[in-house]
């Protein structure tokens, strides 16, 4: 079977999640080098309690008097097995000279999109990204002047907000609208918002910090208004790998003809395979070949185009694998989720989990505990002794609620609940 042959029978089997058993090997034909058979079921243990002491990590580092640490996006398993050992045996090799990117690079990305996300990339299309919060604050630079107006979709990932202003731009909101306890994207507000200054909309797709794997057709929407108000969509889709229970991630380049011309999709393996150390770990997916030019090109003047071996290494080693890691990850995930709404349902709490459709990450309603926002989050490090992320930092729609980073042992999280409820008894009694 020849590539194309693969994809067109992707597509039409409705392209799962995650490749199904058999598929693996098919795959490797699409980039340069071995496609690997996972390693045996102990190669990967989830439950194991992974001491981060000595490692700088940030994390932690915020866990200065026994706090649990469940905010920043990283999760406290070990990183991919394969991906550890293509490091490994890289450095092995004792020499870390100037080195090119291979066009394997860009094959193996290309070629997880298709199998993965349905989503047939051409190959001149991908490019490197160095990070995806900063090939995100190059597009800023590089389609946008001081004094632009650039779209965000609050309650989202605050960093958009926070280089937009340090960049000199102007960050505008289009508020997610809650309903039923569950979010949509306000296209007729965002209609209202365009203005001659506006240029740009940053999406976040599966958002974070709400969870939401975007449809087609709400994407399909969205890239209609775009392109006929002239606003190109930089998309963040770094957790596009980590869709749960089933779910497909549409990448938004794939929803519609209008998509790619509007838009400029980065991602990475860096939630997925757990690799957030490693700077710079992302590619970038530019269909239309005027922005792809002009973005890889002030890229490539600003030096920012050589992504380092480490990167290199990472990536091929992801996005080579067989995927039973990264679905056998998703499922432990998805057991933490249900663990959370379980225990929160069995003692009638007054916090609702907002189950995720992507990510490790879930947003939990604490309105119903009637705390001010500082109250919240010292009621949460404070009392409970768990660090969770502020929802207020995601901007308007943020408060009364936290975000609370479940990838972690399962052993981790029951202590973590624990706490909570002993906490919220103390705070009714």
């Amino acid at each position: 079977m020849d590539r194309r042959d693969f994809l067109k029978g992707m597509a039409a089997a409705g392209a799962a999640v995650c490749v199904p058993a058999g598929v693996a090997g098919v795959l490797a034909s699409t980039c340069t080098g071995p496609r690997k058979a996972a390693p045996a079921s102990g190669a990967w243990d989830f439950d194991e309690l992974i001491d981060r002491s000595g490692t700088w990590s940030i994390k932690y580092g915020r866990a200065t008097n026994g706090e649990i640490p469940m905010w920043i996006a990283d999760m406290d398993f070990r990183t991919d097995p394969f991906v550890r050992e293509a490091l490994q045996k890289r450095l092995e090799r004792d020499v870390l000279g100037y080195t090119s990117t291979p066009e394997a690079f860009y094959e193996a990305v290309a070629a997880w999109e298709a199998a993965i996300h349905d989503f047939p990339v051409e190959r001149e299309w991908v490019g490197y990204a160095p990070g995806v919060i900063t090939g995100i604050n190059q597009a800023y630079l590089c389609f946008t002047q001081p004094g632009d107006k650039i779209i965000i979709q609050p309650p989202v990932y605050d960093h958009f907000r926070l280089y937009i202003k340090r960049l000199g731009r102007v960050a505008v909101d289009n508020p997610l609208i809650l309903e039923d306890g569950r979010y949509r994207m306000d296209l007729e507000g965002l209609e209202r918002l365009i203005d001659e200054r506006t240029k740009a909309l940053v999406l976040c797709n599966p958002h974070n910090p709400v969870g939401i794997c975007w449809d087609r057709e709400t994407l399909a929407a969205l890239a209609e208004i775009c392109e006929r108000r002239g606003v190109i969509v930089i998309s963040d889709e770094i957790h596009g790998d980590l869709s749960l229970w089933g779910r497909s991630h549409c990448p938004f380049c794939h929803a519609s003809d209008a998509a790619k011309r509007v838009g400029i999709l980065i991602a990475g393996p860096t939630k997925a395979f757990n690799l957030a150390g490693l700077t710079g770990t992302a590619f970038c997916i530019i269909p239309d070949a005027q922005k792809r030019e002009r973005y890889l090109g002030a890229l490539s003047a600003a030096k920012l185009s050589e992504p380092a071996i480490p990167t290199i290494e990472a990536v091929l080693a992801a996005y080579r694998e067989d995927t039973a890691w990264l679905n056998a990850l998703k499922e432990y995930i998805q057991g933490n989720i249900e663990r959370v709404e379980q225990i929160f349902a069995e003692h009638r709490v007054s916090i609702v989990p907002m189950r995720p459709q992507a990510s490790f990450l879930v947003w939990l309603d604490c309105r119903a505990l009637g705390l001010p926002q500082e109250e919240l989050m010292n009621f949460f490090r404070e009392r409970a002794k768990v660090i969770p992320s502020n929802g207020a930092g995601y901007g308007a729609g943020g408060e009364g609620f936290i975000r609370l980073n479940v990838g972690c042992p399962r052993a981790t999280l029951n202590e973590a609940l624990k706490r909570i409820l002993a906490a919220l008894e103390g705070l009714h009694s």
